[in-house]
């Protein structure tokens, strides 16, 4: 009881308690790291811990790759920007990645129960989310779309997010709670793709699917376009043609009311390099072909931890810092390599839907700046890869689906502590 207690807070740090966290003045612990090391710590004591030895070997890969990365500019670097917090940062961050919980004695089934509790809590933040959006209709307190001023100090969590965001009039739904609208309706998009896929209950759909609309973001919109491009084939085509119509069908009712051309006129937003879509997804790309080869070694082992964001200032252009590019920049193509088949094997569970395990991996690689998020990471390791080896389909649904069904995938050796 205790256990799954903490997991619950778990998915409540990853959510709800965005905006909270230990402030210690120069640094901001995240109350996501803190609530993953707890539950870790309550597994322990619970027995119900173990660990992954093909997880372990690529953790212990990663590290070494970072330091040896850092090392390489600390010695050989004219001017070394490396920084030895941002290397602790990185190995306390993905270090709970090894790990996995074993089978419960009583044969519950903890996947499913995990997956059923963050929808749970997603349909809590949607309402509390669509409830925001249309309050500001009658009312517009400050506290309405960031009430981060009314935290006491020592309880912050990390700033320098866009929390309130205007379209027109009105302001973007950010779901209450979270830091930006982007993180909710990443959050919004994952739920519906878990609601439809494994439990299909209807009125949850809906406001999954209500609440994603009011956040006016790309990024939930870009997460569901990636999880129904899985399992690619003609069915594929379907699912992305059934979304396409009732997204369509929508804007048509709603796009008046809701000013849904907003959304819908952020596609030219690639085109202009002072946009949030070309600082997110083009001007990486920039960074990386200005940098990757700049030194002998960098190309194989990057710039050092924490460099790229002290290139800013030297930047002639603004630029956001994407997983895949911090990877390839801060630690080369090696260092990309290993936490990126960290992150694969982390994943690798046939009983999760593909297309939730999809949007979950890209959307830690390409939409935003989440190797060290915890938010994201610990989302992705406690409704995926931190669920014990053994065990069933998540719902019957789940099982009966042709879509899924048949499809073989191998389960890496797991070491308990007893063992």
């Amino acid at each position: 009881m205790l256990l799954r207690a903490s997991i619950v807070f778990l998915l409540l740090s990853t959510t709800v308690l965005q905006r909270f966290g230990l402030n210690l003045g120069s640094y901001s612990a995240n109350v996501t790291l803190l609530a993953m090391y707890a539950v870790l710590g309550i597994a322990v004591a619970s027995g119900r811990l173990s660990f992954s030895m093909d997880r372990l070997f690529i953790y212990v890969l990663c590290i070494a790759l970072a330091a040896g990365s850092m090392l390489a500019n600390v010695n050989l670097a004219q001017i070394d920007r490396s920084s030895f917090s941002s290397l602790i940062l990185l190995a306390a961050m993905f270090f709970p990645f090894v790990f996995v919980l074993v089978p419960d004695p009583q044969g519950r089934n903890d996947a499913d129960w995990a997956m059923r509790a963050f929808l749970n809590v997603a349909l809590f933040c949607a309402v509390a989310g669509i409830a925001q959006f249309f309050a500001q209709f009658v009312v517009r307190p400050p506290w309405l779309f960031d009430f981060t001023e009314y935290i006491p100090y020592v309880m912050r969590g990390p700033s320098g997010y866009n929390t309130v965001i205007p379209v027109g009039s009105l302001f973007k739904s950010n779901g209450f709670f979270f830091r930006e609208p982007s993180l909710f309706s990443f959050v919004m998009a994952l739920a519906l793709l878990a609601e439809g896929l494994l439990y299909r209950r209807m009125v949850r759909i809906a406001i999954f699917g209500l609440a994603l609309l009011l956040t006016y973001s790309g990024t939930g919109i870009l997460t569901l376009f990636i999880g129904l491009l899985f399992p690619l084939g003609l069915r594929t085509l379907l699912r992305l043609g059934a979304v396409a119509l009732i997204g369509g069908l929508a804007v048509l009712l709603l796009g008046d009311v809701l000013n849904l051309s907003f959304t819908l006129g952020r596609i030219g937003e690639f085109g202009s390099e002072r946009s949030s879509a070309y600082i997110r997804y083009i001007a990486p790309f920039r960074v990386i072909a200005d940098t990757m080869m700049s030194d002998i070694w960098t190309f194989w082992l990057g710039h050092g931890p924490g460099t790229i964001y002290r290139l800013g200032p030297s930047s002639s252009y603004e630029f956001h810092d994407p997983t895949w590019a911090k990877l390839l920049f801060e630690y080369g193509v090696l260092g990309f390599v290993a936490f990126v088949a960290m992150f694969l094997v982390m994943l690798n569970r046939p009983r999760i839907p593909i297309q939730v395990r999809a949007a979950l991996f890209f959307s830690w690689l390409i939409m935003g700046g989440h190797l060290l998020m915890p938010e994201n990471n610990y989302l992705a390791l406690v409704v995926v890869g931190f669920m014990p080896l053994a065990g069933g389909a998540l719902a019957d649904l789940h099982a009966r689906s042709a879509d899924l069904a048949g499809r073989v995938e191998s389960e890496p050796p797991v070491r308990s502590w007893s063992s």
